[in-house]
């Protein structure tokens, strides 16, 4: 008779049901926010290194330092502190026309609480052909 009343009883379930899903649900959530900060981060750093290539485009006489104070400028919304790298390449390919290569390299740190987690180190580049200076 006790038993028959104790299995019968309902009284909790849903509290245990919550423990055993609310962390794989805060784990869900946090590898989303985390691959979002990811994505924007990328997103960022393409379109500084855009900028920083179409101003070497369009002025075939800037320097190297100016090309990289407009990727820095243009990196909005992101901490410029983290750039582990920012390099201008520029040289001649094999068909003779001129070419940029703007390299960027970003460190960014996890969102994860309560795990070590080595930092994410995220790379973008883009190469364009020059116009000829004649």
């Amino acid at each position: 008779m006790m038993i028959r009343k104790l299995t019968s009883n309902n009284e909790g379930n849903a509290t245990i049901e919550m423990a055993f899903a609310l962390p794989v649900v805060v784990m869900l959530m946090i590898g989303i926010l985390q691959y979002a900060i990811v994505m924007q981060t990328t997103s960022g750093m393409r379109h500084a290194i855009g900028e920083a290539v179409r101003h070497a485009k369009v002025y075939p006489d800037a320097t190297e330092s100016e090309v990289l104070e407009i990727a820095r400028d243009r990196f909005v919304g992101i901490d410029s502190s983290k750039i582990t790298g920012l390099a201008l390449e520029r040289g001649t390919a094999a068909n003779g026309a001129e070419y940029g290569t703007v390299t960027m390299r970003y460190r960014l740190e996890p969102v994860i609480p309560f795990v070590v987690l080595d930092q994410i180190n995220l790379e973008e580049s883009r190469t364009i052909y020059l116009q000829a200076t004649d």
